[in-house]
């Protein structure tokens, strides 16, 4: 029987990438309702803002802008790339290679 190299991703460095994935995606979506003038009154508008709003806390109001859809753009899309960008460096450094 042959022998070759495998590379393969452990449970706990999937499930890590997932859920900054995750958060990545719940930022975005609440971008999305931002630009698209969603109802700030409405409970699921609510709830994916107050979501989004705990995770970007970092971002909040790191950049001004006159037009408040451009400045949510900037920092909520700085704060969705950032997560991406970890959940990235995660799965590259968590990968492992097996004889």
């Amino acid at each position: 029987m042959a022998w070759h190299r495998t590379r393969y991703y452990p449970l706990a460095v999937r499930i890590l990438t997932g859920v900054l994935t995750a958060i990545a995606v719940i930022i975005l979506v609440y971008l999305v309702l931002i630009l698209l003038e969603a109802n700030p009154g409405n409970p699921l508008v609510d709830f994916i803002g107050a979501i989004a709003d705990w995770f970007a806390w970092l971002f909040h109001d790191m950049f001004t802008a006159d037009n408040a859809k451009l400045q949510a753009l900037i920092n909520y899309g700085l704060a969705a790339l950032a997560y991406l960008l970890v959940g990235a460096l995660v799965h590259t450094l968590g990968r492992r290679t097996v004889d």
